[in-house]
């Protein structure tokens, strides 16, 4: 129970009062500032006391008769230092020894005979003096026996942290500090005491010589720096922005209560240069992940040697959504199955260009997904997938052949490029490995040490993945956007046109000043287009009116008419398109430069988006070389690598 004790301090409120005296039916309590006494039940002020509504000012922490209650602390400060800490133990050990043999309560000479003897207990070789054993003694009563009051106050000698300069040279050296240190990015104690030297030596020249202002030292100036805060600093330095992502609250992140309930896709570089199947370097892909925030599971990916715009945003989320049903028809030997798939409820990207492209908010409008942007700079907002991308390249890519570490400082003594040695389509079934039988399978921290897809499935159990699209409509609704004139001759796209019977049907159908139709053009193939009929209420297929372009991409198809229009080469020998773009990709693999070689495998798009069908798509081009069978290719050997995660890799943010 608590003791109301005569004269204490209370805080009701944050009103202070102070204790009166007991009563037979409670406490009388007297108002500190209006003086007004009241009455007040005992158990009804322990109710408050017990809710924090009631506070009190401990008597270790207040000296009444020198303090009034209104500077009262209401905590300790504790002795942090090892002197301190080590004389408040030795003050406590004597006072609670002399107290339990009643030694103040004798004559002084046996109370000096009773430290003598502690003193020899505790190997002391010169004990307090008993002057100071009463001071101690003292504080102990008026605390109310709390040893609180005997904590040491070391800490508290001398002048730490309190300045002996005049005010005036402490005027100086502040201005000094935020006009020459904290105005630039980079500043130093030099500079700042030069400064303030100078200045005091111009002051001077106006006193007289009694008068003369003393130049701090150099260690008082870097010892006034070594105290600034560290926000201040990081704000001079780095700005406000950077300052408040280093040094603000980092709160948890947003809760989600099941599977695909948010989604989470990024970008992010393969530390690992690859190879083309002559085994000759041709670049450093990127990938960009799909990846459920509930489970920790990968949804999907898309590798890619074409850069990461919308088509690797677009291709993820299609490999994403859809079952991975071609796993076993593509990688048989790898007897694994891919259980993630479906529509996810939100997407949240960051701000990317190609994440704000119409293209991708008008797809994921049609398919029924909440588009949501983290902030900007503020990777924070996605941590999941930002974690996850470091373990990806640290415990997977980091220990492959070919890698080119994090940072280019890592990379001392080899070169990644003489170590090359695996093709993107091997590295596609390496990651598939890694992801199906190792990042999936492991226990995670921020799950309870249960697998991601342990928790995937028991989520999956109770809240079904659901396919809410056809994989037609997908392959159309992930497709660009834009809104084209429909002419006589049919539509011009991209220096591409486009006609069938149908479209010349439309034509005849609409308004004569009212043209224009919504098209979805799949920039992975310039061959067709979608063309929406606003009468049917669907969309449909408009081929390319040059055959030869069928299959070839935006960048091909670009690639072959200037290839047509810088020579005439090629329309002598009628060349193709698909066979222009193809002597092009063979041209630039063959390139000794590393740069070119890149942009021919730019060109040929080399990308993870075949490799992920069960059969290659039909009347699609196959930019190999004449008379190359990429089936013969030499594979490398996956066995000697260790793909095991390690323990400070992956952790929960």
């Amino acid at each position: 129970m608590l003791a109301f004790i005569k004269n204490q301090t209370i805080f009701r409120n944050g009103i202070e009062y102070r204790v009166d005296r007991r009563t037979a039916t409670g406490v009388q309590l007297e108002n500190a500032t209006t003086g007004e006494f009241s009455t007040h039940d005992l158990y009804a002020l322990l109710a408050e006391y017990a809710k924090g509504a009631l506070t009190i000012a401990p008597f270790n922490l207040q000296h009444q008769s020198q303090f009034p209650p209104t500077q009262v602390r209401q905590h300790a400060e504790p002795s942090t230092s090892p002197a301190a800490q080590s004389a408040s133990r030795r003050q406590i050990d004597y006072i609670v020894k002399l107290t339990d043999e009643c030694a103040f309560k004798g004559t002084k000479q046996q109370l000096i005979n009773a430290i003598g003897k502690i003193s020899q207990e505790r190997n002391e070789s010169v004990p307090p003096h008993v002057t100071t054993v009463y001071r101690w003694h003292k504080l102990f009563q008026q605390a109310k026996k709390d040893i609180r009051a005997l904590f040491s106050k070391i800490n508290s000698r001398g002048g730490k942290n309190k300045s002996r300069l005049n005010a005036e040279v402490e005027a100086i050296i502040d201005e000094k500090i935020e006009s020459i240190f904290l105005a630039q990015k980079t500043g130093s104690a030099e500079e700042v005491h030069d400064a303030v030297s100078k200045t005091i030596a111009l002051k001077n020249t106006t006193l007289i010589e009694s008068e003369w202002l003393i130049v701090p030292s150099f260690r008082t100036i870097q010892r006034r720096i070594s105290r600034l805060y560290a926000y201040d600093i990081a704000v001079a330095r780095y700005g406000k922005r950077e300052a408040d992502r280093r040094y603000g609250a980092t709160l948890a992140s947003r809760r989600v209560s099941r599977i695909l309930e948010l989604v989470e896709i990024d970008h992010t570089p393969v530390d690992l240069m690859v190879v083309d199947d002559n085994r000759k370097t041709i670049g450093r892909p990127s990938i960009t992940f799909v990846f459920d925030r509930y489970s920790r599971c990968v949804l999907g990916y898309h590798l890619s040697l074409a850069g990461h715009g919308t088509p690797a945003v677009f291709e993820a989320l299609r490999h994403a959504m859809l079952p991975k049903s071609y796993i076993k028809d593509r990688y048989p030997d790898l007897n694994v199955t891919w259980e993630c798939y479906g529509w996810m409820e939100r997407l949240l990207m960051d701000n990317g260009r190609e994440f704000h492209a119409f293209a991708v908010a008008d797809a994921l409008l049609n398919v029924g997904v909440i588009s949501e942007f983290s902030g900007s700079r503020e990777p924070n907002d996605k941590p999941f997938i930002e974690r996850f991308n470091r373990t990806f390249n640290y415990s997977f890519i980091h220990r492959l052949p070919g890698t080119t570490l994090a940072r280019i400082t890592d990379r001392i003594g080899f070169k990644a490029e003489n170590d090359a040695c695996i093709t993107l389509a091997e590295l596609d079934k390496m990651i598939h490995t890694w992801i199906l039988g190792v990042y999936h399978l492991r226990p995670h921290g921020g799950l309870g040490r249960r697998t991601p897809i342990e928790v995937w499935r028991e989520s999956a159990a109770q809240h079904p993945p659901q396919l809410k699209a056809n994989a037609k409509d997908l392959e159309i609704e992930f497709s660009e956007s834009c809104v084209s004139k429909v002419q006589q001759y049919g539509i011009d796209l991209n220096t591409h046109r486009y006609a069938s019977k149908q479209l010349s049907n439309l034509r005849c159908m609409l308004p004569e000043k009212k043209t224009s139709v919504e098209v979805k053009w799949p920039r992975h193939d310039v061959g067709h287009i979608h063309v929406w009929d606003p009468y049917e209420k669907k969309y449909f297929e408009v081929p390319n009116v040059d055959n030869d372009y069928l299959g070839l991409t935006l960048t091909q198809g670009k690639a072959a008419k200037r290839a047509i229009h810088a020579t005439d080469a090629y329309q002598r020998t009628r060349a193709s398109a698909r066979d222009i773009v193809r002597d092009l990709v063979a041209k630039a693999s063959a390139d000794k430069k590393l740069k070119n070689r890149k942009h021919g495998a730019n060109l040929a798009n080399k990308t993870s988006k075949e490799m992920h069908r069960p059969t290659p798509a039909p009347d699609k081009v196959v930019l190999n070389r004449p008379n190359e069978d990429t089936s013969a290719a030499p594979a490398a050997n996956f066995s000697g690598f260790d793909f095991e995660m390690t323990s400070d890799i992956g952790g929960d943010q």
